[in-house]
């Protein structure tokens, strides 16, 4: 990626919001970035158009879906715009164990509170689309079969929340999981309908 082409994508607000909404999303769709960063979806489509160009997400079509997610050298991106983010805000990536010599300690420990920090802000996103989703569809006594077609992409996200979770239980507070339950609860209940 040539030094201008970066400058020009990565000092706008809405490439930057787009990559970050992908890395939060994990695996999603040009539509629901398109929410994320609110965008017109001709514009989401150009900028991931141009990031894919450069290797930071790929495309994949799974039956009639077309998904978005990151690449590895897109994770390496998104690390390097959260570090920078972190810096103009004055926060510091810096422990007190890195300064007294124990850096592995101190990143393992920095990584797991980032990555509990993320999960949560992960499922509060998803919390919230979904709720909003669903009050909007039922104040409009919309019919099961809309409520399932607008609730039911929310599967998979829901699914890689769960199995990240399991893997790792101290990804989620007791603030998380019962948010985490009513969003299932949402779920199961349209998808039974």
């Amino acid at each position: 990626m040539t030094k201008e082409y970066a400058e020009q994508l990565f000092l706008q607000e809405k490439p930057t919001l787009a990559l970050l909404a992908i890395w939060s999303l994990q695996k999603t769709y040009a539509s629901v970035i398109t929410k994320e960063i609110n965008s017109t979806f001709a514009h989401t489509t150009k900028i991931l158009s141009k990031m894919e160009e450069h290797g930071l997400l790929q495309f994949t079509i799974e039956g009639r879906v077309k998904y978005v997610e990151l690449t590895e050298h897109g994770y390496n991106v998104v690390n390097a715009l959260k570090n920078l983010i972190m810096a103009i805000e004055g926060e510091s990536p810096d422990s007190e164990e890195e300064k007294k010599g124990d850096e592995a300690t101190a990143q393992d420990t920095e990584s797991s509170e980032n990555e509990k920090k993320l999960t949560l802000e992960h499922i509060s996103r998803l919390h919230e689309q979904i709720v909003t989703t669903y009050d909007n569809l039922f104040n409009k006594n919309s019919e099961p079969q809309e409520m399932k077609m607008k609730i039911g992409p929310f599967s998979r996200d829901i699914q890689l929340l769960l199995n990240s979770i399991e893997e790792n239980e101290d990804l989620i507070d007791d603030e998380g999981l019962d948010k985490l339950n009513e969003i299932q609860n949402i779920f199961d209940l349209v998808m039974k309908q």
